[in-house]
């Protein structure tokens, strides 16, 4: 069996911004095998720092918290490729972090 955990699957590049004269850069999206960045959206529409679409996305738990960030901290499940990921973020157009999802194992 192929380990496939350490092939890169998306980097999102150029990711600078400027702000009053001074550039600034995000880390943008990152997906691999085993883990993921990327901005949940709309819709259930997961993407990219730039906009363009990876897949998808949908909020599994939430829960209040005190942050500047938000309100609410989300359990989230995306699924990219076929790859389904499982971590935390605060939702609409906040950056989302995640590792693969393990898969349940089943005895007869």
């Amino acid at each position: 069996m192929q380990d496939d955990t350490k092939a890169i699957t998306y980097i999102e590049k150029n990711c600078v911004f400027t702000h009053e004269g001074k550039d600034f850069e995000s880390g943008g999206a990152f997906v691999s095998p085993s883990h993921i960045i990327a901005y949940p959206y709309k819709n259930g529409i997961l993407r990219d720092w730039h906009g363009e679409d990876l897949g998808a996305w949908k909020s599994v738990a939430s829960w209040p918290v005190r942050s500047w960030y938000g309100s609410h901290m989300h359990q989230i499940e995306a699924t990219v490729n076929g790859i389904v990921y499982t971590g935390r973020g605060f939702g609409e157009g906040m950056i989302y972090k995640g590792k693969r999802k393990a898969i349940a194992k089943v005895t007869p």
